[in-house]
């Protein structure tokens, strides 16, 4: 893909976000290939790691993917022996998702490469910009302004 930007699209928020998400996806997926996992995958692999135990349903909202994907991503990472599903001890129906030894391992090696790929992607800002451009966008997502930095998300 070329890093060249048309003049005609320059200015055009959506257009360098998507390009960039698509840089940000294929340098990810290439540096997780060495452990075996997606992109997703390794989003799980963090998410349990930092947040703990949770269903299915909850790991779906927490990274706004459908039931369907979350089923998928979860099957591979219990294939591949990386996520246990264990009975809930609060709701005997319901089933927590739960990293094992191997798990905990290739999420903490995934972060690693995850970083990596971020700083080849960004390779061209400065630790300030780089810093800067995360914020703002961590603000953008959760549609904050400059000053609710730690107000709850609208």
């Amino acid at each position: 893909m070329t890093s060249e930007v048309p003049q005609a699209l320059s200015g055009r928020l959506s257009f360098l976000l998507g390009r960039l998400y698509m840089r940000a996806l294929d340098l990810e997926a290439r540096r997780l290939e060495a452990l075996g996992v997606t992109v997703k995958q390794q989003a799980v692999l963090a998410l349990l790691a930092d947040e703990g135990p949770m269903t299915q349903q909850h790991l779906g909202q927490r990274l706004g993917i459908d039931r369907t994907t979350v089923v998928t991503v979860v099957d591979g990472l219990e294939q591949a022996r990386l996520v246990e599903r264990r009975r809930s001890p609060a709701d005997r129906r319901a089933y927590l998702l739960t990293l094992t030894p191997d798990g905990v391992r290739a999420g903490e090696q995934g972060r690693g490469l995850v970083s990596g790929a971020e700083g080849e992607l960004l390779g061209a800002l400065d630790e300030d910009e780089r810093r800067t451009l995360t914020e703002l966008l961590g603000r953008a997502v959760r549609g904050q302004g400059p000053g609710d930095a730690g107000a709850p998300p609208r």
